[in-house]
């Protein structure tokens, strides 16, 4: 039995040892000559662990980074979060104001309505595929 547990979990897809649930990813389309764009999401783990979002990536953007917007001697002004880490049970909203994606340089003007594909990478070095929508 311990066997066929090995071999099961050795040809399950990497995606299902680390997967959060997220929803309403959009980006915030901006002019063309505007180098970036924010993208926000809710996101939930229902994992029985903690789970670390260490990089992302998008053939749309040369660059996709988790930031979140700190208040500093009266100045508002954007840090980079190397890792998001979200515990077991938690939700986490990436929204204006607060924690968001900062992606940079895109590929192409973006136009409401697109949907724009990005890879989260966890801790553990698996990926999950997400698909974000432009809007206005």
């Amino acid at each position: 039995m311990p066997r066929l547990i090995l071999i099961l979990a050795l040809l399950l897809p990497t995606s299902a040892y680390a997967e959060l649930e997220i929803s309403e990813a959009w980006i915030k389309n901006l002019p063309p000559p505007v180098p970036v764009r924010a993208g926000y999401m809710t996101i939930y783990n229902p994992q029985s662990r903690a789970l670390s979002i260490v990089e992302i990536h998008s053939d749309s953007f040369a660059s996709v980074e988790i930031h979140k917007t700190l208040m500093q001697d009266g100045m508002m002004r954007m840090e980079q979060v190397v890792a998001l880490k979200i515990a077991a049970g938690e939700t986490v909203q990436l929204a204006p104001g607060g924690l968001h994606l900062m992606m940079m340089q895109p590929v192409q003007p973006t136009r409401p309505g697109e949907i724009h594909r990005i890879t989260i990478e966890y801790d553990d070095g698996s990926t999950q595929e997400l698909e974000m929508t432009v809007r206005k």
